[in-house]
């Protein structure tokens, strides 16, 4: 994935060079941070980008080269100077996600206008590249995964920019913020709730210019650890992406 110095792919605005993988500064989940879901599926290419587990172990920095630094059990540790910041590894079988029943495009509006309702409409991070409520129009994905009235279904709807293949990491990144909606508000006492470990698997091709309907639900909740399950679906119902994601809350930390 890192070879030669001279080696340079961009890919929006995330970069990989031979210094390592650069998560830029628009790609901020907090502040000064890097999304969680952006950083995983740019990390999930050592692997597979289509099926990998991604566990975060420190806040992704941004502007700063992500290097592999070994691996053990084709798991592969990435690190950022001396700092381990997250392990890339297979998936061990096929994500075992429920299947969703899209709501009618009425009752996600209704469910979007109200997504933050349940945390009294603060957002944890509001410049956030997929969920941000404050990013400006068009820049970010622009998610609002509130939940359907009468359900334990969070939905919103996403169509990516682009005509051609959506990429892998666009993708996770979906993931990722379309499953915040349960665990926004709804943890336990403490701090912002933040990425831990992100699995996906993006079963058909994510096409750009088509929509989608992204759909969450909580798993269980554990302490400061909730787990999520989301799936993207398609106008013909079929899952074409779908992820498993654990948050922690930042219980007595100060997020940046």
């Amino acid at each position: 994935m890192f070879g030669a110095a001279a080696r340079r792919t961009v890919v929006g605005m995330t970069t990989s060079t031979g210094a390592g993988l650069i998560i830029e500064s628009r790609y901020n989940g907090p502040p000064s941070s890097g999304h969680g879901g952006v950083a995983a599926g740019r990390m999930a290419e050592l692997v597979d980008p289509r099926a990998a587990v991604v566990r975060l172990l420190a806040p992704i920095p941004l502007g700063t080269p992500l290097r592999p630094a070994g691996a053990a059990d084709a798991v592969v540790r990435m690190c950022a100077g001396e700092q381990a910041v997250a392990t890339v590894g297979p998936l061990p079988a096929p994500l075992d996600v429920g299947r969703f029943a899209p709501p009618r495009a009425e009752e996600i509006q209704q469910a979007e206008l109200g997504w933050l309702s349940v945390s009294d409409g603060v957002h944890p991070f509001p410049t956030c590249f997929g969920c941000g409520p404050d990013r400006p129009r068009r820049d970010g994905l622009g998610l609002r995964p509130g939940r359907v009235r009468g359900t334990e279904v969070c939905a919103t709807r996403w169509t990516p920019p682009g005509s051609g293949e959506v990429p892998a990491w666009l993708v996770w990144a979906a993931l990722d913020c379309g499953s915040a909606g349960p665990v926004i508000g709804a943890g336990p006492p403490g701090g912002p709730v933040v990425t831990g470990e992100l699995a996906a698997e993006i079963r058909q091709t994510v096409r750009g210019g088509h929509p989608y309907a992204l759909l969450s639900k909580l798993v269980r909740r554990s302490g400061r650890k909730t787990i999520t399950q989301a799936a993207l679906v398609d106008d013909a119902g079929r899952h074409v992406a779908v992820g498993i994601t654990t948050w922690f809350t930042l219980t007595g930390e100060r997020a940046g």
